[in-house]
């Protein structure tokens, strides 16, 4: 029942993140996609792992092998980071943002090595004290990506600051029947970027760490079998 009830929400935070108008949001401001990206990582990720048992594919063994070496801790580690880096470099972002399918693909992809990421954690992981250093050091990995846009003087992403490729950007999203004047897109650009990328760094920032320390806390009542284990 408890499994049931994680993985239930964890397809509601998943729907809220990718189906809900914060995917709408998420492409007017840099501050709601670092909302859509904390659900769909952090929230989202974690929940479905906790949810789902652990599944051995023995029928392809070739699959089995292939999941089996991509959920090691220090592979997921970097396969996760590669597609987080990859995909907010501002020249590929701005890329992604301008074609529906483009961005679809680095957020499935972002989505499923956070999967993988999250079952190195939840599963791969025995030891308590590697468990913590390995969440420290993936998010010590992360604080370049956060300083840069924190101490960023200017937008850093064209497609929340440029009002060309903002308009490109919303209307991958809107009904291709209807043409909007300018004026609708200028209207929906209000925002200062440089405000909303110090905001929804930090907010991430604070938000997945919290959540990393309540989940790493919780798997360690687990093993120390204060609470009893479903997996």
């Amino acid at each position: 029942m408890k499994k049931a009830v994680l993985t239930i929400l964890g397809v509601t935070i998943l729907f809220i993140a990718i189906g809900s108008p914060l995917n709408i949001i998420a492409r007017l401001t840099f501050q709601g996609h670092m909302i859509q990206i904390l659900l769909l990582t952090v929230v989202s990720a974690p929940l479905l792992v906790a949810g789902w048992k652990p599944i051995k594919i023995n029928t392809f063994s070739f699959v089995h092998t292939c999941v089996s070496w991509l959920t090691k801790p220090w592979v997921s580690m970097l396969l996760l980071l590669s597609f987080f880096y990859g995909y907010h470099l501002p020249v590929v972002f701005d890329f992604a943002r301008l074609e529906l399918y483009w961005n679809h693909f680095f957020l499935f992809g972002l989505f499923i090595s956070c999967i993988l990421f999250w079952i190195s954690i939840l599963y791969k992981i025995k030891v308590s004290e590697k468990l913590w250093l390995y969440a420290g050091i993936h998010h010590l990995f992360l604080i370049p990506y956060f300083l840069f846009l924190y101490t960023a003087n200017e937008g850093v992403y064209r497609v929340y600051s440029d009002i060309t490729l903002f308009m490109s950007a919303i209307e991958v999203c809107l009904p291709v029947e209807i043409n909007y004047p300018e004026q609708f897109y200028a209207s929906l650009l209000p925002f200062d970027p440089v405000i909303h990328q110090q905001t929804g760094v930090v907010l991430f920032w604070i938000s997945s760490c919290l959540i990393y320390i309540i989940v790493l806390f919780c798997k360690q009542s687990v093993q120390e079998g204060t609470v009893p284990s479903h997996s």
